[in-house]
């Protein structure tokens, strides 16, 4: 994750010659959840539901467009046990993996048309994950498992997702966030050709996250705005709320 701790470090030393008002850090946490040869069902069993913790930076350029940079960190898993599906129960196959993302997306803002109280936006863009998938078989399994190795356990999805939310002051939000994450690789679970190589493995999180925007810690008002050099109140801009 050395290459992610360099971005993060760009975009920082970025943001402090930044407009801080259209700039704003979230925290937040979740579930995630694994789909793909051990699980094919878009709404799976809550026993393979997984924590997820999400943190980043954010700036928006307009009413309508702005990026995000984010950090994730959760873990997936599935078991064929959980699948209503007689072939796979006898494969007995399971497997956990931890689960580490960076990346770069844009949003699209101001779907609910009322930024001002309501956040609502869309968001896509590409981001770089590490996994590495720990496989056990079930002592009851009576299909012959072929052990796979060899294979990458990095590599870069997609994500499309959406958020909704609300204001609760001038500078700190309440977004619940989920999104689908497509991939390009079939062995996050460490199973291809055990099983479907022909279908990629994705994930979905969903996180609940405190915003904070910066826009009060820049003026807003005379008493904040008369601590920079040559204030006027006729040099006061309208400070834009920084909407999601």
């Amino acid at each position: 994750m050395r290459r992610a701790v360099a971005i993060i470090i760009c975009v920082c030393s970025f943001g402090s010659y930044a407009q801080w008002e259209n700039a704003y850090a979230f925290i937040g946490g979740g579930t995630s959840y694994y789909q793909g040869d051990l699980n094919a069902t878009a709404f799976p069993t809550p026993k393979i539901l997984n924590l997820s913790f999400k943190g980043g930076l954010g700036y928006n350029f307009n009413k309508r467009y702005g990026i995000v940079l984010h950090y994730t960190e959760s873990s997936l898993s599935a078991d064929d046990a959980f699948v209503n599906n007689a072939i796979k129960n006898a494969r007995g196959l399971s497997f956990e993996s931890p689960l580490k993302e960076i990346g770069l997306n844009l949003k699209i803002r101001n779907i609910t048309g009322k930024q001002e109280t309501y956040i609502g936006y869309l968001f896509t863009g590409i981001n770089y994950f590490q996994f590495n998938p720990t496989l056990t078989r079930s002592g009851f399994a009576t299909i012959n498992y072929v052990v796979e190795s060899s294979y990458p356990t990095s590599g870069f999805n997609i994500p499309f997702g959406v958020g909704f939310g609300i204001w609760l002051t001038d500078n700190f939000g309440l977004v619940w966030e989920a999104s689908l994450h497509v991939t390009y690789t079939d062995y996050i679970d460490g199973v291809s050709s055990n099983g479907n190589p022909n279908y990629k493995d994705a994930f979905v999180d969903s996180h609940v996250k405190l915003l904070y925007s910066f826009s009060q810690w820049v003026g807003r008002g005379k008493k904040t705005q008369k601590k920079s050099k040559g204030w006027s109140p006729k040099k006061v801009k309208p400070i834009q709320c920084p909407g999601l």
